[in-house]
């Protein structure tokens, strides 16, 4: 032991002479060792140090330069975002009501269940409505056969029967003419005849020419048929009658309360056995797919959202999901303690995997712009370094990692608009760190294996 100090101190044999002196106590013995083999470890150390120059050894650079991964630097115009926390509501909501009275025969649907436009919600008793139905169907071809008959017209007997009478008073007329000129001549000659006989049988030819004249009138009449104004009533009769079954077969289809789109049933409001009165309420259904997210925008922001703008919602219940939406709705009225407009986003809300992932009721965020858009550097989102006390990127030049400070600005996609700080700069085109960044230092060499290839925002 002694012979090692002496290698590093010319005034180790003292110290071993006192030390010597203090090994008379075996527990001072062990502890003055166990003191000399640290020293002699410190000593060591300090003279490999002496011999490297003073420094310790850069580890670092003894590993060769970092293999890193880069994305360019993009300009794009970008607007400041906001996320407003917004509440999923049904596109649709309707009570559903009867349209007659009724007793509920059947009610098949419970709440909760899906159901399609034209589904039976509720079935009410229908014999009364069906006994009208069918005295109005009578009622419908003893009209029809009315109008038939018109429009056939008069039989052939009919008409037989009428010139028949034709023929018998064309046959009386004549008699009567030859009895008159009969007359004439026995009254010329003075003989055989009073002014009285002439008189009654010129009366006689009279009354026989307005016989011949009925008759031939009733025989035009049969021939001709019925007027067409007849007809018209008939037919117009006949149109009345089948709207009032048209009319009553309404009635009855309202019998049965059907849903009016497809849906959700989310309230019960009647049951089999109940009374219904025209305009009391059966079942309430929602309709969720598209589903739209309800939120409130202030009055100094509300002028930067327009109608149609895709944004992205992010519901609670899905955190790692984003969803795709549009605004399609700015309602125009503030809501006066708060000066908040209700602005409404839709996003597709199909069924996947047996259920809707958007229920109403649900929280959701939507990121809506809040200014005017200009033009932004921006970074892949994976570039930011945000351990430290300043964010930063790191791009390359002359192939080491240079620390740039930044700000950051709004995000689309997976890029971040980035101001840079102070004297730095960066430019659109620069190629920035975007992996293997997470223990680089500024100055670091690096070696570029490959570029990130990602789609700018908005594609």
């Amino acid at each position: 032991m002694l012979a090692q100090l002496r290698l590093f101190d010319p005034n180790a044999p003292q110290l071993g002479s006192s030390v010597i002196r203090c090994l008379v106590c075996s527990r001072r013995r062990l502890r003055l060792m166990a003191s000399l083999g640290r020293a002699v470890t410190t000593v060591a150390m300090l003279a490999l140090i002496a011999r490297s120059g003073g420094g310790l050894p850069d580890v670092a650079a003894q590993q060769g330069p970092a293999s890193v991964m880069v994305a360019d630097v993009i300009l794009q115009n970008v607007a400041p975002r906001q996320s407003f926390v917004g509440t999923a509501m049904a596109t649709r909501r309707v009570v559903v009501g009867s349209a007659v009275d009724g007793r509920v025969l059947e009610f098949p649907v419970k709440r909760g269940e899906a159901v399609v436009a034209g589904q039976t919600l509720a079935e009410l008793r229908t014999a009364t409505i069906e006994i009208e139905i069918a005295g109005a169907r009578a009622e419908l071809q003893l009209r029809m056969a009315e109008l038939e008959e018109l429009r056939n017209g008069a039989r052939p007997e009919e008409l037989q029967l009428a010139q028949a009478g034709v023929e018998a008073a064309e046959a009386l007329r004549e008699y009567s003419l030859a009895k008159l000129a009969r007359a004439e001549t026995l009254m010329t000659g003075g003989t055989g005849i009073s002014q009285d006989e002439f008189e009654q049988t010129r009366a006689e030819s009279l009354r026989a020419l307005a016989v011949l004249s009925e008759a031939t009138s009733q025989f035009d009449l049969v021939r001709a048929g019925p007027r067409q104004e007849r007809i018209a009533q008939a037919a117009a009769r006949v149109a009345v009658q089948e709207q009032e079954i048209a009319g009553l077969e309404d009635r009855l289809d309202k019998y049965t309360v059907k849903a009016p789109f497809d849906g959700f049933v989310v309230t019960e409001m009647t049951e089999a056995g109940a009374w219904l009165q025209q305009g009391m309420a059966v079942a309430e259904i929602i309709a969720i797919d598209p589903i739209e997210i309800e939120v409130y925008v202030p009055e100094s922001n509300i002028a930067h959202v327009r109608v149609g703008r895709p944004v992205i919602v992010q519901a609670d219940a899905w955190p790692d999901r984003p969803f795709p939406g549009e605004v399609v709705r700015i309602v125009p009225l503030a809501d006066e303690r708060a000066r908040t407009f209700p602005v409404r986003v839709r996003i597709p809300n199909p069924m996947e995997d047996g259920h809707h992932e958007i229920l109403p009721g649900m929280l959701a965020h939507v990121e809506l712009p809040t200014g005017p858009s200009r033009e932004m550097l921006m970074v892949h989102k994976d570039a930011l370094q945000l351990g430290g006390e300043q964010t930063a990127v790191l791009k390359i030049v002359d192939g080491k990692a240079v620390s740039v400070p930044v700000t950051i600005g709004p995000s689309l996609d997976s890029w971040t608009a980035v101001t840079p700080l102070g004297d730095a700069t960066l430019t659109a085109g620069e190629a920035v760190i975007a992996r293997g960044n997470e223990r680089l230092r500024s100055g670091q060499p690096v070696n570029v294996t490959g570029k990130i290839q990602a789609n700018p925002p908005g594609e």
